[in-house]
């Protein structure tokens, strides 16, 4: 919601002291048509004007740059990307390519130029990436067992590479917001490269060193929210490996009859433990898809606990009554229990747990990622 080389922290600041931009653009093969301007609000992409070229293909415009750091623009033509931007207040930024993206050259902005070379790095590694699983999975489908072995050493080598590239960049421009890029890139749609819990303090350090020169930057803000919720997974990591008896905190809340059930009582089977809100039409609609994970894999001891986080138990029970797993609920909304141990910070929140207690999975939604998911745990 995962997202430049001053020569230094002082020079940054002296780049960014007006809150107005220049572009200018010129792409070849696109004369006299539309080129898209976008702009990255966090979370959602907002168009924010459509520049018109002229016989050459050149067009300009000036920008009121909503927030006084670098901001993330895109600029489309035909559906297709011709260049990522991080505009700072007082650029005089100047894009050049041809209508496919190629060629591509960027002047008068330094973190846009860091962002090019930082983007050209990725694509690298993600055409070596795609390559090598290409090959992977159609060794996999003839049987070539050697050449799978390989080819799984040569993409292992390859994250190692890939991540430490990323690190590399972070640590050598702590204070560029090209690391927002760089720290929610993904090799693959399921495969960031920043996926382990301890990577959170890249993205501690990151927002610690950003917040110094944007306090007010909506991207900051949102890159340290991500860091605090990394810790607090972390912290629920360490908590459950530490527990005395189990390897997960305990949940004690009344069923659809009143008895109380505990979470602890599915210790050593694969049980999955989720929080939903049955107000919502998308996670009560879940459940169904839930039911066809849990028939396919309750033979083979899967167990449901469903927690629900609401305050309506009567619209509660006419709706989880005929599920045949653990359903329960005390009414207390945001306030029941296992929110906080659990670091639950948005709805739904699911997690799979294998029968030594360890978490094997996490907000998995798609039924058959879950379903992979569950297969292994109960294998064990």
């Amino acid at each position: 919601m995962r997202k430049f080389l001053f020569l230094a922290a002082l020079l940054a600041f002296a780049a960014c002291s007006s809150d107005k931009a220049s572009l200018k653009i010129k792409i070849d093969g696109a004369a006299q048509k539309e080129v898209v301007l976008s702009l990255l609000n966090v979370n959602k992409v907002d168009v924010v004007d459509t520049l018109k070229t002229d016989a050459a293909g050149k067009a300009s415009v000036k920008l009121d740059l909503p927030y006084k750091s670098p901001n993330f623009y895109y600029l489309d033509y035909n559906g297709i990307r011709i260049a990522s931007l991080l505009l700072c207040p007082g650029d005089k930024a100047k894009v050049e390519a041809d209508s496919n993206g190629r060629g591509l050259k960027i002047s008068g902005s330094p973190e846009s130029e860091l962002l090019q070379k930082l983007d050209d790095e990725i694509a690298k590694g993600q055409k070596s990436f795609d390559s090598l699983s290409v090959q992977l999975i159609a060794c996999n489908e003839i049987g070539d067992i050697e050449s799978v072995k390989r080819l799984r050493l040569e993409l292992g080598k390859l994250y190692v590479s890939q991540k430490q590239a990323a690190i590399k960049h972070l640590v050598s421009n702590p204070h560029s917001f090209t690391n927002l890029r760089n720290l929610y890139r993904q090799l693959n749609e399921n495969f960031p490269l920043f996926a382990d819990l301890t990577d959170g303090v890249y993205f501690r350090q990151l927002a610690d060193s950003l917040k110094v020169d944007y306090p007010a930057s909506p991207y900051v803000a949102a890159l340290d929210k991500e860091a605090v919720a990394l810790f607090n997974d972390m912290e629920l990591s360490y908590r459950m490996k530490n527990a005395p008896q189990t390897n997960f905190p305990e949940i004690s809340l009344p069923d659809t009859q009143a008895q109380i059930r505990n979470l602890t009582d599915l210790s050593g089977r694969p049980f999955i433990l989720i929080f939903w809100d049955p107000t919502d039409n998308t996670q009560k609609m879940f459940n169904a898809e839930l039911e066809k994970v849990y028939d396919q894999f309750k033979g083979r001891g899967l167990e449901i606990y469903s927690v629900c986080v609401g305050t309506d138990k009567a619209y509660w029970h006419s709706i989880v009554n005929r599920f045949p797993w653990i359903n329960v609920c005390d009414g207390k909304g945001t306030a029941t229990q296992g929110i906080v141990q659990y670091n639950v910070t948005k709805l739904p929140a699911l997690f799979i747990f294998s029968k030594d207690g360890s978490i094997a999975g996490k907000d998995l939604f798609d039924k058959n990622g879950l379903a992979k998911a569950v297969s292994s745990v109960c294998q064990e």
